[in-house]
């Protein structure tokens, strides 16, 4: 009997001590991966996994410097920097990124596949019919410069100069529909718009064979392929298209429905441009401070 109680109490103070290392080995340390499947990020910022909501993000991922991926396959880009910081200050949210081709992300986003769609976008009328922009741009510009070959001898001081000239759009993108509106609005002297969805380099090359008269172009994007590849086209036109009347940033893009993520990303865009954090990544990423609405 004596032997059979020893044997009882043996067995138990081994339950016991296996009971007491399994719940020393399941505390869960901050920033270790929380039960249920959450994830470390989430218990960094505070949050339980049930409460903290994955937002599929489609971005661009060869635009640069806006969003791209570099050699290291590792995303990249000033609004991907910006998307981050957000992150940081939401923590209800959990940012989840895919890289993704420019014709691919509003399509992703129309199948749910995303909750915001970001690649540089500027407004435009058509689009907002379909989609919720957000509130709060992370830049803002002062028309498009119009792109043409070295030594062209093309001259543009407004849009109504550009009738009559062969100009390459990607698809879908806000350039297009603008050149599209213009279309509609001068029959009698239309844009020859050329649809190219190339490389720079490859546009580059069109310019020069002639394949097209020239492009409407971002101004800092102008400076920085100058400064990568030289001097080897030249600006026949600035500020087109632009009017203190209109919205001329870019803008996150949402599907409608989702007002409350677009608020509360609105909010921390707008922190960000108060505290000078926007413009030091502008300055620091595209060579300018490009966060100062001159429409107001």
């Amino acid at each position: 009997m004596k032997k059979c109680v020893k044997r009882c109490r043996k067995a138990l103070a081994v339950l016991l001590m296996a009971v007491m290392a399994a719940a020393a080995g399941g505390c869960s340390l901050k920033g270790d991966v929380p039960a249920g499947g959450g994830s470390a990020e989430s218990t960094a910022k505070g949050e339980s996994s049930a409460s903290v909501k994955t937002i599929k993000i489609g971005i661009g991922n060869s635009f640069n410097p806006m969003c791209y991926v570099d050699e290291n396959g590792d995303l990249q880009g000033y609004d991907y920097e910006t998307l981050k910081k957000i992150d940081e200050q939401l923590p209800q949210y959990e940012f989840k990124y895919e890289p993704t081709e420019f014709k691919n992300i509003l399509v992703g986003l129309d199948t749910d596949n995303y909750d915001i769609a970001v690649h540089h976008y500027g407004w435009n009328e058509e689009r907002a019919k379909k989609y919720l922009y957000g509130t709060v741009g992370n830049f803002f510009d002062t028309g498009y410069n119009f792109r043409v070959a070295k030594g062209s001898g093309i001259s543009v001081k407004s849009e109504e100069d550009l009738g009559g000239l062969k100009i390459a759009v990607q698809t879908s993108s806000n350039v297009a529909y603008l050149a599209e509106k213009y279309n509609t609005e001068h029959p009698d002297n239309p844009i020859t718009v050329i649809y190219d969805d190339g490389t720079t380099e490859q546009h580059l090359a069109g310019l020069n064979s002639g394949i097209y008269d020239g492009l409407l172009s971002i101004p800092f994007v102008d400076a920085l392929d100058k400064a990568a590849y030289g001097d080897i086209f030249d600006v026949a036109g600035s500020k087109l298209f632009y009017s203190p009347d209109k919205l001329n940033g870019c803008y996150f893009i949402y599907n409608y429905g989702d007002e409350q993520l677009k608020q509360d990303i609105d909010a921390i865009q707008q922190e960000l441009l108060d505290s000078g954090w926007q413009k030091e990544l502008s300055e620091k990423v595209l060579g300018a401070d490009y966060t100062v609405d001159l429409s107001k």
